[in-house]
């Protein structure tokens, strides 16, 4: 019996430590850093969504992040700047003859898992899964957000020709996100390791199977396929192929930074798009909107360092420039065209041999006219067995602020570009200081959760933010000491990405606020049935303040009062509902509200023939206000006409009418 017992505690071991070791080295094939400002995809062996001739297939490099499938109002998508990055690679394995080229930045399709991988994923990986390091508890060495990503030779690979032209190489990828810290939430950090395993791998295969030693001129390029804004080109233009074609492209040699930004579209004389102006979008006012910058925002990348090249030359740019793409389609970048092993050594040699090079701001031929790819050129190398080269790239997306981007009667082109780019250098030269310090730099103090809920002690409209003073405790990771010293509460009535109005500071401890560990605060400056996002940020001595991003509100919060206990006082509002007359926030001009309801209860919808269109089922705690879009219980829009609606509470029943004009 014992040996029996002991026998099965060993096989549980076993399985315990097996899937400990195996299972949570590769979490998916894409992990989403989507906390902070600044969101991106992570892929086996590239960064962004996958690519499909510029259509936006998902998250890359959205500033500022959200989730537009949130907000029912049609305001153009995400903000993704990105639509496919990374590097492609190539060597020689003697000094006369080329070893291999690949790319990993397109579609990267060499690294994958299983034995059928010409370079098999091994790690792909949260190093701080659940928020462990979120206002850097666990490491302040690190980002908030890590993503490790593992993938080498294959020994069980075998081609078409069994020639097995493969790099004898081991690329570690860690990607770190700042996304607590207002001043770091703009750039994302990948530290790029390879490394020649050729004596690993000879140690392993047979004999007789060839395996490069040392890699010879081994050459890199940072391919990325930026652009000004996905959401700002959907709206302006529609019809034309996806992927911002007016992005005005510079590079800045001091701080090797190749970025663009939403230039005006030289097709359309007599419009300007500059930073993706449309006078039909921000708030309305008075009936009327006031424009908005839908892309006020820089977007680039950055080489942060690169190993001495073999000329013993550090951080060395060889060469810069653009692939001007197919507007129409575009399967392979800046290898379009180049098909041979021989050509796409010569490209990662030369970049001026890409497809369509572009080798200046200023070209008139594909600048602004064009999707480009944007390209850097290191190298050359030499990798002996067991040695490695090191490059670190940052993105970086920042602009203005979105109170300036929705108010450009005040905030022309020339103060939106002054703004925009003295804010995208700012978070370029932090990126650059926070590689230099080893990933450490000062940080604010951790922000706390908060819930907001309606004014449950009185018939008084009000919002109540509620929090805990539990982040106060918290020591600076940094030195050791509590640095809090209060919190800046804020709130927005248009949309999750703002504008941000800051209305009011907390400092810490204040009793009109703090009662035992909870703080409570009525914001009583709202409109009875407006939707309010809402975020909270904490600050240090220093001034240091956190994301709003990182601690918002994504779904807004219905001003409302507490239920009633009765069916009586029901209204409709509006009511007639005229199209184009509802509130001027997106997703909510089609919205009917009713309001004084009791909880829990339902409503029914029908037309004057008594057909059922809708039901609405209102919840305990869900307060005196439900709204509805107008979408019937099959998806549609409702007609114009006259509309009854039929209450039910407690066992007993209201009836009423309401019209539409669409």
């Amino acid at each position: 019996m014992k040996y029996r017992t002991n026998l099965f505690f060993i096989l549980v071991v076993i399985l315990l430590t097996n899937s400990i070791i195996v299972f949570p080295q590769i979490e998916s094939s894409s992990l989403i850093f989507n906390r902070g400002k600044l969101w991106q995809t992570i892929q086996f062996g590239k960064v962004g969504p996958q690519f499909s001739n510029w259509t936006q297939r998902g998250i890359g490099l959205d500033w500022p992040g959200f989730d537009a499938s949130l907000i029912s109002d049609n305001i153009g998508g995400q903000a993704s700047h990105l639509v496919s990055g990374g590097l492609i690679v190539g060597a020689k394995w003697t000094q006369d003859s080329i070893l291999s080229v690949e790319e990993w930045s397109i579609y990267a399709g060499s690294v994958a898992e299983g034995a059928g991988a010409k370079y098999r994923v091994k790690t792909h990986r949260r190093v701080y899964p659940n928020g462990a390091n979120h206002w850097l508890q666990s490491n302040p060495n690190a980002g908030e957000e890590v993503i490790e990503t593992i993938w080498e030779y294959n020994t069980d690979y075998t081609d078409e020709f069994q020639i097995k032209r493969m790099l004898p190489i081991r690329v570690r990828r860690t990607s770190h996100q700042w996304s607590g810290s207002k001043a770091d939430e703009n750039y994302i950090i990948h530290e790029y390791i390879i490394k020649n395993i050729s004596p690993e791998i000879k140690s392993i295969v047979p004999p007789m199977r060839f395996v490069a030693d040392t890699l010879f001129d081994f050459y890199a390029v940072i391919n990325y396929g930026i652009h000004s804004n996905s959401r700002s080109w959907s709206v302006l233009f529609p019809s034309l192929s996806p992927g911002a074609r007016n992005t005005q492209f510079f590079y800045n040699s001091a701080r090797r930074l190749l970025y663009g930004r939403a230039a005006d579209y030289p097709e359309t004389p007599g419009l300007n798009e500059d930073f993706g102006y449309s006078p039909a979008f921000g708030p309305t006012i008075n009936g009327r909107p006031t424009g908005e910058y839908l892309a006020p925002a820089f977007a680039g990348i950055k080489l942060l360092y690169s190993s001495p090249d073999k000329n013993g030359i550090l951080s060395n740019v060889v060469r810069y420039g653009w692939s001007a793409a197919s507007n129409s389609i575009d399967l392979s970048g800046p290898l379009t065209n180049i098909g041979s092993l021989e050509a796409q050594y010569d490209f990662v040699k030369d970049i001026r041999l890409a497809a369509n090079f572009v080798s200046s701001s200023t070209d008139t031929v594909f600048m602004t006219r064009s999707r480009m790819w944007s390209l850097m050129q290191l190298g050359p190398y030499n990798i002996l067995p067991g040695d490695s080269i090191r490059i670190v790239i940052a993105e970086i997306v920042d602009g203005v602020d979105y109170k300036q981007a929705i108010d450009p009667q005040n905030n022309p082109v020339n103060i939106i570009n002054r703004d925009t780019r003295n804010s995208f250098f700012a978070s370029a030269d932090r990126a650059q200081q926070t590689f230099d310090n080893g990933f450490n730099h000062t940080d604010p103090p951790a922000a706390p959760d908060f819930v907001v809920d309606y004014n449950r002690e009185s018939q008084a409209v009000a919002n109540i933010i509620k929090w805990n003073n539990d982040k106060e405790l918290i020591p600076d990771p940094d030195n050791g000491n509590p640095d809090l010293v209060g919190y800046i509460l804020y709130r927005s009535d248009f949309l999750p990405i703002g504008p941000w109005i800051a209305i009011d500071t907390i400092t810490k401890g204040d009793m009109n606020y703090l009662e035992g560990n909870n703080y409570t605060y009525v914001d009583s400056l709202v409109t009875i049935g407006q939707r309010y996002y809402y975020a909270l940020t904490s600050f240090d001595t220093q001034g240091l303040e956190t994301s709003i991003f990182a601690n918002r509100l994504q779904i807004p919060f219905t001003a409302t009062l507490p239920p009633k206990d009765n069916l009586e006082d029901i209204l409709v509002v509006p009511n007639p509902f005229v199209i184009g007359e509802g509130f001027s926030q997106p997703g909510e001009q089609d919205k009917i509200q009713f309001v004084n309801l009791p909880n829990p209860c339902t409503i029914r919808i029908y037309t004057v023939r008594g057909d059922l269109v809708k039901t609405i089922d209102v919840k305990e705690g869900d307060g005196a206000i439900v709204s509805w879009d107008q979408v019937t219980d099959f998806g549609q829009f409702v007609e114009s006409g006259i509309y009854i609606f039929h209450a039910e509470f407690n066992g007993g029943t209201k009836i009423g009418k309401f019209a539409i004009v669409r």
